[in-house]
């Protein structure tokens, strides 16, 4: 019995000598002829496999309407955003945390681009078997599933940058695939599952979103906004909006968003929820570099975007115009109205983020840069 203390496997040296040894010599020249440089390859990695003094444990939490140009993103805490081996990816599909598609054959399988990022994270166990005893204490199983806070607030501060339907799915625990023997079993939790639209995944293509995404991230776990409710709230209704497929339920959700954000945060109370969602996000988005756009701009559109956001919860369609984009065209598709609503509470929240974790200098009230 070999492994770690919280599972140990019988290790039967005999089969171990077929199967990882003389199994892979046949395959490698394709005849039953010995021949030393192969028998040397295989051997040492069996040697070391088994002289081993650890064992790597990796979980990841798959993620899916996703893609990246980069080769990974490392996070706090030992946490690196990078793309599935294919070990991962067929444990992945198999406890469905990743859609596939059957294509070439009753063993072949397709996966998209956009489902083939995870988060995750690597330690190392000592390895023990039953010669050496067990310890006093009982075992210690490792503290799994560890990386669903981190996956969520990685997806939210993808959505709030990003935009997109990005969404993480279940964590999975399994032998890092480099080590050898393979002695520990993987798991998985079967929590329930979110889709992501792959008409709309989240694009991270660029150095300088992925500096904003690291800084969201960081942002996002600060006692300040942790416990701001009502921007827990605008947070909440933003993810929910990315994962409507329909934009009039997308519509919905972030014109809630802008309440949470906006209503609290205006000290004027007489007026109307829409001439105040218009006022606080004039006066928080006026003129922000990203954006570009003037506070009148932002207004106007804020109230019209609420005025819609009334005729889809009335079912009060007979009205419905074409509307005005931020920069100023006009269209029909509702689609199009709703991407540039994402991108200004996107670039709404960052700044409210911003603000609350800023330092206060001499008392005077800090203002979004």
């Amino acid at each position: 019995m070999v492994g770690t203390e919280f599972s140990l496997q019988q290790r039967r040296l005999d089969w171990l000598l077929v199967e990882c040894l003389l199994e892979p010599m046949i395959v490698t020249t394709r005849t039953y002829a010995f021949e030393e440089a192969v028998f040397d390859l295989h051997y040492n990695r069996l040697e070391a496999g088994l002289l081993a003094d650890t064992v790597r444990l990796i979980e990841f939490v798959p993620l899916n309407g996703l893609t990246a140009t980069m080769a990974e993103i490392v996070l706090p805490d030992g946490v690196v955003l990078r793309p599935m081996t294919d070990r991962q990816m067929s444990r992945a599909i198999q406890v469905l945390a990743a859609p596939a598609e059957f294509g070439g054959g009753p063993n072949s399988v397709q996966v998209s681009r956009f489902h083939q990022w995870a988060v995750t994270k690597e330690k190392s166990y000592p390895v023990r078997s039953y010669k050496q005893g067990m310890p006093e204490q009982p075992p210690q199983a490792p503290s799994f599933p560890s990386l669903e806070e981190p996956a969520q607030r990685l997806v939210t501060a993808l959505r709030v940058v990003c935009g997109g339907s990005v969404v993480a799915t279940r964590p999975i625990h399994m032998q890092h695939d480099d080590d050898f023997p393979r002695d520990v079993e993987g798991s998985a939790v079967l929590a329930t599952v979110g889709l992501a639209d792959v008409n709309r995944p989240t694009l991270l293509l660029t150095e300088e979103h992925v500096d904003v995404v690291l800084k969201v991230y960081a942002i996002l776990g600060a006692p300040a906004v942790v416990q701001d409710r009502s921007l827990q709230v605008a947070l909440r209704r933003l993810v929910f909006a990315g994962s409507k497929s329909l934009p009039e339920d997308r519509l919905i959700d972030l014109s809630i968003c802008s309440e949470a954000l906006f209503i609290q945060r205006n000290k004027i109370k007489t007026m109307q929820k829409a001439n105040t969602v218009a006022v606080s996000g004039g006066q928080l988005l006026a003129d922000d570099p990203v954006l570009g756009f003037e506070r009148g701009t932002v207004e106007r559109f804020l109230k019209e975007a609420y005025s819609r956001r009334n005729a889809e919860i009335h079912g009060d369609h007979a009205d419905m115009k074409a509307m005005t984009l931020l920069n100023g065209d006009k269209t029909t598709d509702l689609a199009r109205f709703v991407e540039d609503l994402t991108r200004l509470m996107g670039r709404a929240i960052q700044l409210v983020l911003a603000e609350l974790t800023r330092p206060q200098h001499a008392g005077q009230p800090s203002r979004p840069a």
